[in-house]
C-alpha cells in the first residue's frame, strides 16, 4: 500500500434480539488518525462504543478498531447496550484480529 493512502473496513452484523445491528470498523493510516482525533474531540459522541488501537508496520503506521452498537430506528439515539461489555470486547478482539491479518498488521 502506497504511504499516505487510507483505509477503512467495516463489518456490521444483525443481532438475535430484534431491530438490533453492531457495527465494527478498522480504520488504518490517515483515516485511524482521524478517527481518533474525533473520537476524542467529541467525547461521548460515540455512546457504547468500544475502541483500540495498535502499531503497523510500514505504510499503515497505526489501526484503529471500533465497535459500536447500533441504536433501534424507532428508539433514537438513545436505547443501547443490549451487547455485554466483555462479549463486545471478545467481538472487537476477534474482529481486529482477522483484519489485521487481512491487511498485514498481526494483532495479537
Amino acid at each position: 500500500m502506497p504511504a499516505g493512502r487510507a483505509l477503512t473496513e467495516e463489518c456490521s452484523l444483525n443481532l438475535p434480539a430484534k431491530d438490533r445491528r453492531v457495527r465494527l470498523t478498522a480504520y488504518y493510516g490517515p483515516s485511524a488518525q482521524q478517527e481518533m482525533y474525533l473520537d476524542e474531540r467529541y467525547p461521548g459522541s460515540v455512546k457504547g462504543a468500544l475502541m483500540r488501537s495498535h502499531p503497523c508496520k510500514g505504510a499503515l503506521d497505526t489501526a484503529y478498531f471500533k465497535f459500536e452498537e447500533l441504536p433501534r430506528e424507532d428508539a433514537g439515539k438513545s436505547l443501547r447496550n443490549t451487547v455485554r461489555a466483555e462479549d463486545g470486547q471478545r467481538l472487537l478482539t476477534a474482529f481486529a484480529t482477522a483484519s489485521g491479518a487481512r491487511h498485514g498488521c498481526p494483532v495479537g
